[in-house]
């Protein structure tokens, strides 16, 4: 598995030159091992279908990034109130794993839609970049079910370990025939009508 091209200047700034080169490769090896087992579980259950590949991924793709990266310097993680999962943070960084396309060639900042992941969308609202327009609110319309959600078990949990942390999505590209087709990294915000308004984006890996 390879690392695409050099770091960027948004990457290198934000986590150093040494811990960069480290990410980039730890990161995509640590979705493939989600993946494989993924494919694993699918194999074992006898199915044809994805019922067992979808959600061994989704757990693997925390944990698997969480022990690619406990070594290396100021990597730690959360459980945050009522997840089932943990999340890493390195350096201040909310390292964000995020399934967005079953198919090789996909661009995530061409994903459209509504962000579904509700664990992600909370930590995007309290730890992401502000979305450069919001809607207007008139007095009497009742608030949105992201505006209404009580978040301050979730940001006490993660301000207690990182005091200005900031969100960063890791997206990647997989399905249980081909396994891991790309890894990127990058900045995005949650924006009016629920998707994702994107800053600084890095790719990590593609299969070739």
């Amino acid at each position: 598995m390879g690392v695409a091209e050099e770091p960027s200047r948004w990457s290198v700034e934000k986590f150093g030159p040494d811990l960069v080169l480290d990410l980039r490769a730890r990161i995509p090896k640590a979705l493939q091992r989600a993946v494989e087992l993924a494919k694993s579980a699918r194999m074992a259950s006898a199915l044809d279908t994805d019922h067992a590949f979808g959600p061994t991924r989704w757990k693997q793709q925390y944990e698997s990034l969480h022990e690619q990266l406990q070594d290396l310097p100021d990597v730690k993680d959360v459980h945050p109130p009522g997840a089932q999962v943990r999340v890493t943070i390195c350096r201040d960084h909310l390292l964000l794993p995020w399934m967005y396309a079953k198919r090789r060639g996909i661009d995530m900042r061409r994903v459209r839609g509504r962000f579904k992941n509700q664990l992600i969308r909370d930590l995007l609202i309290l730890f992401g970049p502000q979305p450069g327009y919001e809607e207007p609110t008139l007095p009497e319309m009742p608030p949105t079910p992201d505006e209404a959600r009580d978040r301050t078990l979730l940001r006490q949990a993660i301000e207690d370990l990182s005091p200005q942390p900031m969100a960063l999505l890791v997206g990647f590209a997989c399905n249980s025939d081909e396994g891991l087709l790309g890894v990127s990294w990058g900045e995005a915000a949650l924006a009016p009508g629920g998707g994702l308004e994107w800053g600084p984006v890095e790719d990590l890996f593609r299969l070739t």
